[in-house]
This record gives C-alpha cells, structure tokens and sequence, in this order.
C-alpha cells in the first residue's frame, strides 16, 4: 500500500486499499448504501497521514524525516474538503493518543506538536529563530536517531562541557550545512531533523577534535575545507537517502563516512579511534591483566564517544539524551554498548586503550539502537537482531583499526544496512517503512499484532 492518498468507499461498505496519486478523498454509494469502517474492524494506514478529518488523535507524520522521495506538496492534501454523505459519522479512534501521558508528550518522543506549529509559519517569519533553534537541537541528537530538541540540547551541553572549540567548529560547519540545504530548497520537516544536514555537524566533530588534539593545518585552510566539505555533504547526503529509500533503507550516516575518509586518508585528519591512542590509563598500565570495572567504564564512555567524548560526564549527557527521546533507545543502546565490551575483551590487546576508552562500544552502541525497536519494531526477534548487529560492527570496528583504517560510522552503517535486510518466515521481524518511522514506543503501538497499520510494516 504506498503512494499518495485517494481512499475509495465501495460497495457493500469495504474499504479499498488502492492508493492513487490525486490526493483527495472521497467515497461512492454502492447498491446496499454507504457504511462506515470502524477502527476495530478496518484500520488502514490511508487514515494516518495528515488527516484531520478522519484521524482526531495526534496524527502519524507521513512525510517522514527518512523517506526523501515524498514531495512536500502532499501535504495539502488535508485540505482536501471530504464529502459527507446523509448519516455518515466521523470515525474517531477509541484508543489512547501514542503518547506516555499530556505531560510527557511535549518532552518525549519526537515532539511532533513542536514541529506542526513550526511548520505552520513561513520560513521567513518572526517564528525564524525559534525554527533555527529547532533545527540545531535535533541535528545534535540525529546522529544517534534522537529527533528530540531537548536530547540535543543535552548533547549541546555535552559537548560544550567536553570541548568548547570543538563545538564552535561543529556549529559552523553545521550553519553551513543548513544554508545548502535552503538553496537547495530541501523541505523544511527533513532540514528540521537533520537527516540531510547532520553530516555536516559530524563533519565539524571531527575536525575540531582532530584540530584540538592534532595541531597540524592552519585555522584559513582548515575553515575553507570544512565549509566545502559541509556544503557538498548535503548533496551528497540528499542522493544517497534517496538512492537507498528506493528499497526503503535509510541513508544512515554514509554521506559521512564518504566525505571523512577523504578528509582523514587524502587530508592528514584524524578519527576519533586516533585521538584516542595517547589516552593512558594507569592502573591498566601498571596491571596488564584486564579489568572489569574498566570495562563498565568503557560502556558508559561508548555513548559519548559517538560524539567524540571521552569522560563520564559527557557520556552521561548523552545517555540521558536517549533517555528523554525514548527508553526504548536508552535500553538497547545499553544493550549494545555491553555486548561491544564483552567482544572488545576477546579482540583487544593489552593495554586494552580501545576497549577502556569505550570505542567497541560506540559502533555497537549505534547499530543495536537503530535495530533493536527503531527500524525493526520492538521485540525478542529484533533485539536478538540488535544484538548481533552490536557483534558485527564489534568485528568490522576491530578489522579497520587493526589496519590504521579511518573507522568513523562504517562499522555502524555496514552492519545496520545489511541486517536491515534479515526476515523471519511468519512476519516475526517487521521493518518500519520509511514512511512511519518516529521513535520506537509510537512504531511498538502501531506495529502490534492486530493492530491499523501493522501490513505497513514490511514482513
């Protein structure tokens, strides 16, 4: 059931799946009269987008931040005037809204209500600061899936706290990313979310750390190499998410990983695994033997190091970001920096750096986060997914840093991009399609058996 969004009435009072591309919505009288589908008995996907004439509760957004290919001119469709026949109701949805409760629905998840009021003002209006400000909070939280403001504002503090100048470098770079994206005339809910502009700030991380540990390049060349490199990552990062939703696989952080081998392999820069070689830590020095309580050390610090933090604070920060979007996210992403440290411990060698310094962690972390409830909906098939997508990209991160290979995200990318592809005869693990994707509680509630929207998620 993809496309646009005419929903046909037809005889006898079923409800036809057929999605066309007018965008109206209508119905026709059949010979035994017009009957309406309740929600318990023919829930389909066609009531969800944009509909507020017949979807009262807090609609699911169909113009996806992950989903590229849908033109922004489908939202008009909500103003498409619906014909009401003599003795036809509106149909209502009985069931609580998909939210915790009236209070934490404006702090958890992705604070959809935030983003319709922004959306409802002109770009160039006096709401613009409020929408710049919204824009910068949830690029610092994409990186890790989180479309929340306030996770990024935790990830701001963060990084303010870890480095200062590596944030001034990344909000730079991030400033440039969101200027292409204007030119470029990007809709504004993917600009919003990062999924376009986030390699830019990424960009900015890492350069700034490898400057702030690395002095090598003068402040003129290095500023001129990062405006070019956030400027074309736009680019590159709108054909690649569009490249890769043709079979309804997200862009990830490819952009990224493409554009930062060149700038570490071709221009001298260093990763985060580098500028973390020199890192020392003395009771692991004085005893070889492994260490367990560094190993849990290692697991909190593998959240921060996403961003390239290196102390318990910072990771904390980072931590209680995922918490906020979603404790879905916040579990399994404990889930998979564990199972990155218990792999780190039979891969790593002594002094055990990138083990203690929580760089197993961060790839596993990011790869059982995005596979255990946010692109497969939550359950015991999906997490024993996550979990070995946590393994992979333990075996991937080993066999680049063995090799002095510039690491970034691609053991995250490769590992999630694969797996996205796993199936369970019977349905048993649901990818979400790009269209529906949110935060992992609003896919757990769509997505359940028996419920509205559960054949949109492929089996």
């Amino acid at each position: 059931m993809k496309g646009g969004g005419n929903v046909g009435v037809g005889v006898g009072g079923g409800l036809l799946g057929n999605m066309g591309g007018g965008g109206g919505v209508g119905g026709g009288l059949g010979g035994g009269g017009l009957s309406v589908p309740n929600w318990e008995s023919a829930r389909r996907p066609s009531f969800l987008p944009n509909d507020t004439q017949m979807n009262l509760r807090p609609k699911v957004r169909r113009l996806s931040t992950y989903d590229l290919s849908i033109n922004t001119s489908d939202a008009s469709t909500a103003d498409t005037p619906v014909v009401m026949c003599e003795g036809e109701v509106d149909l209502e949805d009985p069931e609580p809204p998909p939210c915790l409760n009236e209070l934490t629905e404006w702090v958890m998840g992705d604070v959809q209500y935030m983003t319709d009021f922004l959306d409802g003002w002109p770009l160039f209006s006096r709401v613009l600061p409020l929408k710049l400000l919204n824009a910068v909070l949830r690029n610092l939280g994409a990186p890790i899936l989180a479309n929340n403001p306030i996770s990024g504002l935790l990830i701001l503090t963060a990084l303010l706290f870890e480095a200062p100048m590596v944030m001034v470098w990344a909000a730079g770079a991030l400033g440039v990313a969101l200027l292409m994206s204007l030119v470029l005339q990007q809709p504004q809910h993917i600009v919003s979310s990062g999924q376009v502009t986030q390699h830019g700030l990424l960009l900015g991380i890492l350069v700034g750390h490898s400057l702030v540990k690395f002095p090598h390049t003068t402040i003129t060349s290095t500023a001129i190499t990062l405006t070019l490199s956030a400027a074309l990552s736009v680019l590159v990062g709108n054909a690649v998410s569009t490249w890769l939703s043709q079979t309804n696989l997200p862009g990830l952080t490819v952009a990224y990983t493409v554009l930062g081998s060149y700038l570490c392999s071709g221009l001298g820069y260093h990763d985060f695994s580098s500028s973390v070689a020199g890192h020392h830590f003395p009771n692991a020095t004085l005893n070889q033997e492994l260490q367990w309580s560094l190993v849990l050390q290692g697991a909190v610090l593998g959240a921060g190091q996403v961003y390239g933090c290196s102390t318990l604070v910072s990771s904390g920060l980072v931590l209680a970001a995922m918490l906020v979007f979603s404790p879905i996210t916040f579990f399994q992403a404990v889930l998979g920096s564990l199972t990155g440290s218990l792999c780190g411990t039979v891969m790593d060698q002594p002094p055990f750096t990138a083990l203690y310094s929580g760089l197993y962690c961060r790839h596993s972390l990011l790869s059982c986060l995005s596979l255990a409830g946010f692109f497969f909906t939550l359950n015991l098939y999906s997490t024993l997914t996550g979990v070995c997508g946590a393994v992979f990209s333990s075996f991937i991160f080993h066999t680049l840093n063995k090799n002095s290979f510039p690491v970034l995200t691609t053991p995250h990318v490769v590992a999630t991009l694969v797996l996205l592809h796993a199936r369970i005869r019977g349905g048993l693990l649901k990818r979400v399609d790009l269209i529906y994707l949110t935060y992992p509680e609003m896919h757990r509630r769509l997505f359940r058996p028996g419920n509205a929207v559960e054949d949109c998620a492929l089996p």
